[in-house]
């Protein structure tokens, strides 16, 4: 079959979530699908550095409209088209048969407060979603959090999904340029991620405010991801409030070889998100050996299963009170660790496409 990618967001530093998936993607349909043709479409051209082996690569338009009239009427077309909604080219030629992967809903559970994020949130997911979801041939989900998630909000068919776990990041292969976590750091919660709402990392903070606060002990939070703003400031100053602005460390975008680093050395990985599609990190954690705790809601409780402490995202004290357990509780911790490496096996990116493009070859013949 000749299957096309839309490579967007395409991105070869500081990817996000949605950025690194759109990597992986493409390394393992070209690795599992060499029997297969491939186009990967994106605004820029793709490093062969990045993602080796034999594709196609056409660059189209980074302009909406542009990028909207090019996919009803552009050459060479594919017969297997798949994008990553909710980014989405709207206008496909109808002899093309669309398998978008979807990972999560974000305005439909979490209002935009800008007005600009309002806007843009009606025109995509209120205006154009719905229409998308109808030019669809099969759409795929990342987990049954968000499978649910389009039959309440769009009142899709469940007939018309199937679920397709992500896989992770595999931390092991930086083990070797690894370098020590500072003394000044240790011993320490962690959370991978960026820093906004969604992903509760003021929830972190307030958590781990009451955790010191009520057990005295010698204990930092690091956080890596991208911060910034407001968001960032308010936590700050919630911090020196209670005098625990030296024991918390945004670190940023960090590199690979470090992120194995934090990860490893971490009495657990704290990631109580309010809303995620997936929730890599608790994999990643998982492989690595580290104890996770997450919400109990939304994929998250999904991907964990029994392997980490679930807990309520609105709650800071039901967060603190894990953090307590995890971090006095040996027994409680090697439990989690082994049932962490176990859990972790149901995913991997190499499952993910086998199962993508398997799909696609038994849809497209009907």
């Amino acid at each position: 079959m000749k299957i096309g990618f839309i490579a967007e967001p395409y991105e070869e530093s500081h990817t996000s979530g949605m950025g690194y998936s759109v990597l992986q993607v493409m390394r393992h349909f070209l690795i599992e699908g060499e029997n297969h043709e491939f186009i990967f479409y994106s605004s820029k051209p793709i490093n062969p550095g990045l993602v080796p082996g034999v594709y196609t690569n056409i660059i189209v338009p980074k302009n909406f409209v542009k990028k909207f009239f090019y996919f009803r009427f552009f050459k060479n077309r594919p017969d297997a088209l798949i994008c990553m909604l909710p980014l989405l080219p709207l206008w496909v030629h109808p002899r093309v048969k669309i398998f978008p992967m979807f990972h999560e809903l974000g305005s439909q559970k979490i209002k935009p407060q800008s007005f600009h994020g309002k806007v843009v949130a009606f025109v995509r997911d209120t205006v154009l979603m719905p229409l998308m979801l109808i030019r669809a041939t099969h759409v795929i989900a990342v987990s049954h959090a968000t499978e649910t998630d389009l039959i309440k909000f769009y009142n899709l068919p469940r007939e018309r999904m199937t679920v397709i776990h992500d896989g992770y990041q595999e931390w092991n292969q930086f083990s070797t340029d690894a370098l020590d976590i500072e003394k000044r750091m240790k011993p320490y919660f962690f959370f991978a991620g960026k820093v906004k709402y969604r992903k509760n990392v003021h929830g972190i903070v307030s958590a781990f405010i009451a955790f010191k606060e009520h057990t005295k002990v010698d204990c930092k939070l690091i956080i890596a991801g991208d911060y910034g703003g407001d968001y960032h400031k308010k936590m700050m100053q919630e911090l020196k409030q209670h005098n625990f602005d030296q024991d918390v460390f945004f670190l940023g975008y960090v590199s690979n070889p470090q992120m194995y680093a934090l990860f490893t050395n971490a009495i657990a990985c704290v990631f109580p998100s309010i809303n995620e599609g997936f929730g890599m990190p608790i994999a990643e954690s998982m492989s690595l050996g580290t104890p996770v705790i997450t919400s109990n809601i939304s994929a998250t409780a999904e991907i964990a299963g029994d392997a980490a402490l679930l807990v309520d995202p609105y709650d800071i004290k039901d967060i603190s009170q894990a953090m307590e357990k995890i971090f006095f509780d040996n027994h409680l911790r090697e439990s989690l660790i082994l049932r962490g490496f176990e859990r972790a096996k149901h995913f991997s990116w190499q499952k993910f496409a086998q199962k993508y493009l398997a799909l696609i070859v038994e849809l497209s013949k009907k």
